[in-house]
């Protein structure tokens, strides 16, 4: 599903107006039409339910005017309120106000120095929609428009967003001071960007999206969401396959202090289809892993307990026949794991998957020492923190642009990113996915092992690394989904490992 930002939207509307010949007026009686619908699905029976519209004098307003209109037919009480009426109201919407007029719709201007008289209007509405700014805000809510907000949140009673709710900015989702709090969002024509990311996307609650009735070529948009539709990339097996046919991974990982780190990836390798899993790991943690199917190796290890200089001509030998390599979770820091990091990847001609402190050993300078074509074959999987390292910026200014963060630095240097978090946002030069699944569950120690291991299963079975690392994530939320079924809040990594394989298929 594509993904727009609400300045895209209005340039896709505005080509597709051009080239149909489509009126704005015809457009937003269909828009008003598909949100009576989903008041409909979402609320049924209308017949005498009372909905509250807040409309504001754009086009925005104008959709909500319609749905108004609509709904009256249906024998709905309803009762619209304009917002910023002194405004102008934009042409579409005029007409639109003018026979609810005529129809003696209850309309009632909003007086911002009455609002007790407001909240006491709508405290008895079974359901209030939010059509009073759409796509087009961006900043902050004036002083009016920010008690209107506050207003609208108190009052217990579901809200829909026409488009975007007021006071989340339908480009980055950034919502500065107070938004209305939706229940759910009516993305109309395609689904808006800021309902995704957060802060955005807790003020939008469910997203709908709905056609409006024309084609919307979005060829140019390389933004899309990542759903249950992704599992299709996987290649299909064939009856005759054999464990060499699923991927042979090389799982470097592990130290003293870090042992789980290497299981967890292993593991999720098995779980994720690959055909066999070897894990070098320091000497001093090789006692610690049981007899089962990953083939453990150990390897000298440096003082400290972590992979050193000493272990990288048996690490060289390690490569030798592997498909896929997984390096970093659990590995330590340190001038040694620095070095055998940055030797193997200069070696390495396959595809890789880039972790933790993996990540941490990639310095611009080692980065711009590998071949592009090597680069080309990458998967890092950073979170905020380890990507804003990378940017030389910080955390906070990475979340604010989780989307522009992976982006640029995926385009800069020709490889994939996986920035984990929520949403996870997986970027290559030319496409960006966003992820749909996924809870606060996963905060949890250990799940960016098990999504690093997904990860490289996928690119052993013979998918792109943009499409292993998006579809990685999609089972890997889906997996946390899974096993918060009983509740988020304590959800293991290892509980994740269960679930993969039934979604897998």
């Amino acid at each position: 599903m594509r993904v727009v930002t609400g300045a895209e939207m209005q340039a896709l509307e505005k080509k597709a107006f051009a080239s149909l010949g489509l009126s704005a007026l015809v457009v937003m009686e269909t828009a008003g039409s598909r949100i009576v619908e989903v008041l409909k699905a979402e609320f049924a029976p209308l017949e005498s339910k009372r909905i509250h519209i807040l409309a504001g004098p754009g086009n925005n307003g104008g959709d909500g005017l319609v749905a108004a209109r609509q709904l009256l037919t249906l024998g709905t009480r309803v009762k619209v309120y304009l917002v910023n009426s002194e405004k102008k109201p934009s042409r579409e919407n005029a007409a639109n106000l003018a026979v609810l007029q005529k129809l003696g719709a209850d309309i009632t201007p909003v007086n911002f120095s009455q609002l007790n008289k407001l909240k006491f209007s709508l405290s008895f509405a079974d359901v209030i929609v939010d059509a009073v700014l759409g796509t087009g805000f961006s900043g902050r809510l004036d002083g009016d428009l920010e008690a209107l907000a506050k207003l609208v949140n108190e009052i217990q009673c579901p809200v829909v967003a026409v488009d975007c709710p007021t006071g989340v900015n339908s480009n980055t989702g950034e919502v500065q001071g107070i938004a209305i709090e939706s229940d759910l969002t009516i993305n109309l024509g395609l689904l808006k960007l800021g309902c995704l990311l957060y802060p955005g996307q807790a003020y939008a609650g469910k997203n709908i999206v709905v056609d409006l009735g024309f084609p919307l070529v979005a060829e140019e948009v390389a933004r899309e969401l990542v759903g249950e539709q992704a599992l299709n990339w996987l290649p299909e097996r064939k009856p005759w396959s054999h464990k060499g046919t699923h991927g042979h991974t090389l799982v470097v990982a592990g130290s003293l202090t870090y042992a789980g780190a290497a299981s967890l990836c292993a593991q999720a390798v098995l779980r994720g289809g690959g055909g066999m899993v070897t894990a070098a790991v320091p000497e001093g943690i090789y006692n610690r892993f049981p007899p089962d199917e990953v083939i453990v190796v150990p390897v000298s290890a440096a003082e400290g307990g972590t992979l050193g200089e000493g272990s990288l001509e048996k690490l060289r030998s390690l490569t030798e026949g592997k498909d896929v390599l997984a390096i970093g979770p659990g590995l330590g820091r340190g001038r040694q794991v620095v070095k055998v990091v940055q030797d193997l990847l200069s070696s390495w001609n396959g595809p890789a998957v880039i972790d933790a402190d993996g990540l941490a050993a990639l310095s611009l300078d080692f980065l711009k020492s590998v071949p592009q074509s090597r680069r080309r074959k990458w998967v890092l999987t950073p979170h905020p923190g380890e990507m804003a390292r990378l940017l030389s910026s910080d955390a906070a200014t990475v979340n604010a642009d989780r989307v522009g963060a992976a982006s640029s630095f995926a385009q800069q240097w020709d490889l994939v990113v996986v920035l984990k978090g929520a949403p996870t946002i997986t970027a290559s030069s030319e496409q960006v996915y966003i992820n749909s699944t996924g809870n606060h569950g996963l905060a949890t120690a250990g799940t960016g092992d098990v999504l690093t291991g997904l990860i490289a299963a996928l690119l052993g079975q013979g998918l792109d690394p943009l499409r292993a690392g998006a579809l990685a994530a999609y089972v890997h939320g889906k997996a946390g989904d899974r096993a918060a079924v009983s509740g988020a809040r304590g959800v293991r990594a290892s509980d994740c490992l269960n679930f993969i394989q039934e979604i897998l298929r």
